[in-house]
């Protein structure tokens, strides 16, 4: 379900600034919880671009913190400004010689989230004791300067011709593991030799890596367990997510069951 986050993150802008035109410092506040909801409301669209690249976890993170770090493991560049701009090539792999812009975007990065975005909410709760010990009330003017500053950031977001650009080079294929099979997607940005990359039904990891003709290649991360029946010459393969204590399977050579656990030995002198 797509959510016009851009629209939500507008009006909770346009109250933000209505409050803080009323010149009345107990309805700062008020404008401090409204910009910290449009804050959130950018990060969650610039989220929602990435469709499904997120993990299923980042869909509960509220926190545009957290949910931008998450977006800068899948691109390095997702919280940079960008451009667009065409034009036709004479020759392939040859830049074009003239190009026609299209527009820029400025997004809310994290380096603004973390500016303004917790800052914000110290003012949206009653000064503990030590806090009106050392610092008194809450400073009504840098509020509403703080205020002023974001609201200026956010007006450039969100007036950007062009928004959400979101272009990239992918590699995929169907998950290996023989109890899955769905498909996957992995963006490898530029630079990047060797990616992670998780199937979000099954929780199967891979590595991926290039080789010599730039083709991606996808190695599952397995382990090769052999059978402890003497007589069976079985190897397991158990996903990088399965060895941990408590995984059980029955062997398909002897059919016997065995279970992963934890041991502790005495070291030798």
């Amino acid at each position: 379900m797509k959510v016009n986050f851009r629209q939500r993150a507008r009006d909770s802008l346009e109250r933000a600034k209505t409050e803080i035109a009323s010149n009345d410092s107990d309805r700062l506040k008020y404008a401090a919880l409204e910009l910290r909801m449009a804050i959130e409301a950018v990060t969650y669209e610039r989220a929602q671009s990435y469709g499904d690249e997120l993990p299923p976890s980042a869909y509960q993170t509220w926190q545009p913190k957290k949910l931008m770090q998450v977006l800068l493991e899948i691109e390095p560049r997702a919280d940079k400004p960008s451009s667009i701009a065409y034009g036709i090539q004479d020759a392939p792999r040859e830049p074009a010689k003239q190009m026609t812009f299209l527009g820029g975007e400025q997004v809310f990065g994290l380096k603004a989230i973390k500016g303004h975005y917790d800052a914000l909410g110290s003012y949206l709760h009653s000064p503990t004791l030590k806090q009106l010990e050392e610092k008194g009330t809450h400073d009504a003017v840098r509020l509403k300067e703080r205020c002023a500053e974001i609201v200026t950031a956010l007006d450039e977001v969100l007036s950007s011709r062009v928004f959400n650009i979101n272009f990239g080079n992918f590699t995929s294929i169907e998950c290996m593991n023989s109890e899955c099979g769905e498909p996957i997607r992995k963006r490898h940005p530029h630079g990047v030799e060797v990616l992670a990359a998780k199937c979000y039904e099954c929780n199967a990891d891979y590595e991926i890596t290039a080789d010599a003709n730039g083709e991606w290649l996808w190695r599952p991360m397995v382990e090769e367990v052999s059978c402890p029946t003497e007589s069976c010459g079985e190897v397991i393969k158990l996903w990088q997510h399965e060895v941990k204590s408590g995984s059980h399977w029955r062997c398909r050579g002897c059919n016997n069951k065995f279970q992963l656990g934890l041991a502790i030995f005495q070291e030798q002198a």
